[in-house]
């Protein structure tokens, strides 16, 4: 397909409706097309937390600060700087940190080439250092300008640590008392108000957008290679979220040009990289993508036949559905995590395809992809409402080919709300090529 078909492709795929699905199949002929209604979530509204949010977050922090006697809550992990002030950065070599006093506003400590952007956000107390190495360890430097605020002698919290980190901070601070506190916001990070959640249903729909372009493209480009498809779809979904996105601050798409989309037998590598095989009738198809809004990450994959699917497709494919099925439903409050995955694994196994099994069913996600809890064997976190997770059990035989779909779950009260609006059932998942 040349570069200008291409565009013309994508313009059309981006002028096509995506998604808030109401979705049927319509057949002509030979050929089995999904027909979409759009609905997009607050289009006026900011795509981007805004700083009443935050303010609202650093007191509830506060409020915790106080059950554990701290004076002080000092981040270094560039996603909790995020979760807790909203300022947006890149994070480098160069350590960039937030203070969270007691009472008050917070202050960050940056390096100097941040401090213009820093005057745009509602934070106004910050200290900068001119650059990385510097004559005195910028980690150092950063508790150093923390224990002249009056905390040379305080409680002050702390994420997790290095060794070598952690000489720099107790250099730096070599009075006061240092206390683990990482899972305080950790564990805040885990449940979601409905502000977080409406930027993962935004986002959502830019994940749910990219599937449908990736099945277009390929129906249309029969012998495509899994890049073709990626750079159609990366193409697509930038362009989309370009045009409509309010605000684009925390928004990404990933990599390899966007996601990931192996066929035939290469569909029983669950992170498949790349290649240049080229689709062909009777492959299984999977389309892995993921969309950022606001600093928030959902997952949207689904798995697709080339053609009639035969029995042996039909049996993979309705083990991996009952496995996916069976997770969102029990990803409600008041479960085991643990559990969850067992209850959901269990389907392949009596199925018949336990040793089809590579992986667990799914993962915390919000600011970053892949975040605790785990919905996996270990992991005894008891689920709360506004927790999310992906559900992503599959099943890959490796002479064959694999299934997998991915939704976004919202942990509620009687069972999963699934945040996706792409369609699941097997009859919906036919690419006629």
């Amino acid at each position: 397909m040349s570069n200008a078909n291409r565009r013309q492709f994508l313009r059309t795929v981006a002028g096509a409706a995506a998604l808030s699905v109401s979705a049927d199949v319509v057949t002509f002929g030979r050929m089995r097309r999904l027909r979409m209604t759009t609905a997009m979530p607050d289009p006026q509204a900011h795509d981007r937390l805004q700083p009443d949010w935050y303010r609202k977050k650093i007191r509830q922090v506060q409020e915790e600060m106080q059950k554990r006697k701290l004076d002080a809550l000092v981040l270094l992990k560039a996603t909790n700087v995020i979760y807790t002030t909203g300022y947006f950065h890149l994070s480098t070599e160069r350590p960039l940190a937030a203070l969270i006093p007691k009472a008050g506003d917070p202050a960050l400590f940056i390096p100097e080439l941040e401090s213009d952007q820093v005057k745009l956000w509602w934070v106004k107390d910050y200290e900068s250092y001119f650059d990385f190495p510097g004559p005195v360890n910028r980690v150092r430097w950063i508790f150093e300008r923390v224990a002249k605020r009056g905390l040379d002698h305080g409680r002050i919290g702390i994420e997790e640590a290095t060794a070598g980190r952690l000489k720099q901070i107790k250099l730096g601070a070599p009075h006061a008392t240092l206390v683990h506190a990482g899972d305080l916001i950790e564990h805040q990070r885990w449940v979601k108000d409905e502000d977080e959640l409406r930027l993962m249903r935004r986002a959502m729909y830019f994940a749910d957008f990219t599937v449908q372009s990736g099945r277009d493209y390929a129906q249309h480009n029969g012998n495509a290679t899994e890049d073709h498809i990626l750079k159609a779809t990366a193409d697509a979904v930038a362009d989309k979220m370009s045009a409509e996105l309010n605000d684009v601050v925390g928004v990404g798409i990933e990599p390899p040009f966007g996601g990931l989309v192996p066929f035939g037998k290469r569909s029983s590598f669950p992170h498949a990289v790349p290649s240049k095989d080229r689709l062909k009738k009777g492959d299984a198809l999977i389309l892995s993508f993921g969309a950022q809004v606001g600093g928030y990450n959902v997952e949207c994959e689904r798995s697709f036949c080339v053609g009639t699917p035969n029995d042996y497709a039909k049996r993979l494919y309705d083990a991996m559905l009952a496995a996916h099925d069976t997770g969102a439903e029990n990803m409600k409050e008041g479960a085991i995590a643990q559990d969850v995955d067992k209850k959901s694994l269990d389907q392949i196994r009596k199925a018949g395809f336990e040793k089809f099994l590579k992986h667990r069913t799914g993962h915390g996600i919000g600011l970053e992809g892949h975040e605790p809890p785990w919905i996996a064997e270990g992991d005894k976190t008891v689920l709360k409402e506004g927790m999310t997770f992906s559900c992503e059990p599959g099943v890959y035989d490796p002479d064959w080919g694999g299934f997998r779909h991915s939704d976004t779950v919202v942990v509620r009260k009687d069972k999963g709300e699934i945040m996706n609006t792409y369609p699941t059932r097997l009859d919906q998942m036919v690419i006629e090529v």
